[in-house]
């Protein structure tokens, strides 16, 4: 039986944030485990001093064009791609900038639209919207980049979200940034450190106190959705930070220990999100299952790390999913 010829796929990976060497873990793995009779890969680094490859022809290093995501071959021809794996965490890859580029260029990619990139990589803005859907946020409050807030302002947020709160840098992924505030007095320089990380806005949210969960959704291969497992996240850090998340300071247990009604219901608003919110390929729905209470949503992610310690592969074995497997779903389902 004659194969299909194998189909070409720039796997961005880098980017302009903290998150750069995560985004590289990840792409390594996706990389390490893409069916080469299904497709041809090229690893494209996005740095900040520029876009590069390393050409397969001759292994030669070579600049990537920005605005087609192609290169110069050995034999003066240029590499296009075909479909694109997004796998840069943080910007240009969760905000929308890299998918704005690769629909301009007519690229297929694993992940949602621009416009839905950049709404997701907003944390106050992604909070609007799922509360105009219905959906269960913590309150919360924001800060303008050259906002500065005075004593009273201050105690009048506090006395309505309550104390501790988070502070968060609106556009940041992998708790970078993020801080827990036990005293008024430690509110504004949080929210500078936030600042810091960023330089944009940045959200004072309600703490929730409860089991924290994270939930994922992929395609199912026939043109639908797979709604994954729920995993518990365990951790004896103040919350689920970026060395919970990285530096093994958290045990994560797929399947979560959950009767089948809380185990529904976190898999029902998870279900939810993704389709309120148009995501599109393999994302994360974070959350906080408050006791006597419904979950909360607290964090979305839109472009989940794909390295040994990330979530959504872990959840996807639970249910025989193999990565090779699942990378091909995520192309072929870009590619639909």
């Amino acid at each position: 039986m004659k194969h299909p010829t194998p189909r070409r796929v720039a796997v961005l990976a880098g980017g302009y944030s903290g998150e750069a060497e995560i985004s590289r873990k990840s792409a390594a793995m996706v990389l390490a485990h893409m069916d080469r009779e299904l497709f041809v890969p090229v690893l494209i680094h996005i740095d900040v001093e520029g876009w590069w490859c390393v050409r397969p022809q001759d292994d030669q290093r070579v600049v990537v064009d920005q605005r087609t995501f192609s290169f110069a071959t050995a034999d003066g021809d240029r590499w296009t791609p075909e479909l694109a794996f997004v796998i840069v965490h943080g910007t240009p890859g969760e905000d929308g900038i890299l998918q704005r580029g690769l629909e301009s260029a007519g690229i297929p990619h694993t992940t949602a639209s621009s416009d839905t990139m950049a709404l997701t990589f907003h944390k106050g803005q992604t909070n609007r919207a799922l509360r105009e859907a219905g959906l269960p946020v913590a309150a919360s409050d924001e800060v303008d980049p050259d906002e500065t807030w005075d004593n009273e302002h201050q105690e009048s947020v506090l006395s309505r979200l309550g104390l501790p709160v988070f502070v968060k840098p609106n556009e940041a992924g992998s708790s970078l940034g993020i801080s827990k505030v036990k005293r008024a007095s430690e509110l504004w320089p949080a929210v500078e450190a936030a600042r810091a990380e960023e330089g944009g806005s940045v959200l004072v949210e309600a703490n929730l106190e409860g089991r924290e969960f994270s939930c994922g959704v992929i395609p199912n291969g026939a043109g639908g959705l797979q709604v994954l497992p729920v995993t518990e996240i365990l951790t004896d850090n103040e919350f689920f930070d970026y060395a919970a998340k990285y530096e093994g300071q958290s045990q994560e247990i797929t399947p979560a220990p959950l009767d089948g009604h809380d185990t529904a219901e976190l898999q029902s608003i998870t279900l939810r999100v993704y389709e309120t919110l148009h995501l599109r390929g393999m994302a994360r729905v974070d959350m906080m299952l408050v006791p006597g209470n419904t979950a909360h949503i607290i964090e979305i992610n839109g472009v989940p790390g794909f390295s040994e310690a990330s979530i959504v592969p872990k959840q996807a074995a639970a249910v025989g999913l193999n990565k090779r497997a699942l990378v091909t779903r995520l192309l072929q389902a870009a590619a639909l």
